[in-house]
């Protein structure tokens, strides 16, 4: 009896992996917009490694809120105390 549930829950774990692969194929090809600009500006990441990004994603993101650092060190204090 072990074995049938398992293949019922690969079975539906299957079939929810190949819907969410068919609908993501083709909502993200509508959602990412053509880089107009050829312009890139190389920014370094964390842990070091130096990446290219377009700058009109830069700009787009400029106007986003970002956190305070009360809110990253309260944050910070959350996650160590677990």
């Amino acid at each position: 009896m072990v074995t049938k549930q398992k293949n019922n829950r690969r079975g539906f774990l299957k079939k929810i992996l190949s819907a969410a692969t068919a609908s993501g194929l083709i909502s993200p090809a509508k959602a990412i917009p053509k880089s107009t600009s050829e312009e890139k500006i190389k920014m370094l990441t964390a842990d070091g490694k130096l990446v290219e990004i377009d700058k009109s994603v830069i700009e787009k993101n400029a106007g986003v809120k970002r956190a305070t650092d009360k809110e990253v060190f309260e944050w910070m204090s959350e996650k160590h105390k677990r």
